[in-house]
């Protein structure tokens, strides 16, 4: 018994580390089962080399055949399926960003390595000085993800079922109307964007993936994706692979920042930079809604925010605003004449000019409603965010 971790396969012109590992958990030697779902695990959201949602795979697998028998298929299929796929990178035609060739890694682990080194990838960048010793593995970076999936425990878990298509380039064509159907399960998430009526589960670059359906239960995923893949206006896929995730488990986040605002600007392109007694924070204009929040904000009013510290600056996730000053702040109007009380100076209080009605000094206006959690638009969300309408993951505290 071990555990098999495989990342960096592909890059933005083609391939996909799930359709990798697919197909070399298909070519297990006599005497290698593979137990259980393998792993589909999303690493750090900003690591500097991702390409796609940076996840690596990782498959537990129970050998039974002679120990150099074993490692002889591991170092074959090395250098004849996984090595070749090394030194390729395609340019971002929507992104300044510049991308990394894929730099593939295999690791076979007897033993899991600590859950701790799993978080740590996930939130922090690591290099391969940081890894423990495997008792085989080949390549280089790759090697990271590799053994940051295998030491996740999986206790914590989504599924997603992912499908691969016969041609990796064309439109995908997957049933519409059946989509918007799985859509009312609640035990499956980020099927379809309601805001453009479309669907949320098939990727729209060169990749062989046709779709990928993820749920919260490994029943709704097996069966929603079984309807999708027997659907009449769904192309013919050629694998099909149901797999424990970590998505949405908002284990990149540590904790939620309450804090006072002290200056907010918007900057060209609609990003909203603010700063706090915590430091700076941004809201990217992609992120809708919290962008759109974070610029209605002034001095002193404070907020909840929760996002990754990315040099120096908390990308902002969500957003919640707990308190402030009043807006559009006033004197009160006469309750006799209704024009507008003045102030007769310091500690005199007011006086309507017409009627002489006297008050003391107050101003009126609109007082702050807290709101609840502002998360971007689901086709917006990182794959590890989680749907804050159903709480904080329990390992989140609250600084302040």
């Amino acid at each position: 018994m071990g555990w098999l971790g495989l990342d960096d396969t592909d890059h933005l012109g083609g391939g996909c580390t799930t359709w990798t590992m697919h197909r070399l958990l298909a070519s297990l030697p006599e005497g290698a089962v593979l137990v259980d779902a393998p792993r589909l695990v999303r690493l750090h959201p900003a690591a500097p080399h991702r390409t796609r949602g940076n996840a690596a795979l990782a498959a537990e697998i129970e050998v039974k055949c002679a120990r150099e028998s074993w490692i002889g298929w591991l170092e074959h299929t090395w250098r004849t399926q996984i090595k070749p796929l090394g030194d390729r990178s395609t340019p971002s035609t929507h992104n300044e960003r510049q991308q990394s060739p894929s730099d593939p890694g295999m690791v076979w682990f007897d033993d899991p390595p600590p859950h701790t080194l799993y978080l740590r990838a996930v939130r922090e960048i690591l290099s391969e000085r940081d890894l423990p010793e495997a008792k085989w593995s080949a390549g280089g970076r790759g090697r990271i993800g590799a053994t940051a999936a295998v030491a996740w425990n999986g206790t914590e878990a989504t599924w997603e079922g992912i499908a691969w298509r016969k041609e990796e380039h064309g439109k995908r064509r997957v049933d519409a109307d059946l989509l918007a159907s799985l859509d009312d399960d609640p035990s499956l998430f980020a099927c379809r964007d309601p805001r453009k009526g479309r669907g949320l589960i098939a990727p729209r670059g060169a990749s062989p993936v046709l779709f990928g359906l993820r749920g919260t239960t490994r029943e709704a995923v097996e069966k929603g994706g079984a309807l999708l893949l027997n659907a009449a206006a769904t192309e013919p896929a050629c694998g099909w692979q149901v797999h424990r995730t970590n998505q949405a488990s908002g284990d990149h986040l540590t904790s939620v920042i309450s804090t006072t605002v002290t200056n907010v600007q918007v900057k060209r392109g609609g990003h909203v930079f603010i700063e706090t007694n915590h430091g700076a924070m941004v809201a990217f204009r992609p992120s809708g809604p919290v962008a759109t929040l974070a610029s209605s904000l002034g001095a002193e009013d404070v907020v909840d925010a929760l996002g990754m510290l990315v040099d120096g600056v908390v990308h902002l996730e969500a957003l919640r605003h707990v308190s402030g000053p009043m807006r559009s702040p006033r004197r009160p109007m006469c309750p006799h004449c209704q024009r507008r009380l003045k102030s007769m100076g310091q500690q005199q209080g007011l006086r309507c000019l017409t009627c002489n009605h006297r008050e003391p000094a107050r101003w009126v206006g609109v007082e702050v409603t807290p709101t609840a959690w502002i998360q971007p638009p689901i086709d917006r969300r990182r794959h590890l965010s989680p749907d804050l309408r159903y709480g904080l993951p329990d390992h989140i505290t609250f600084v302040s």
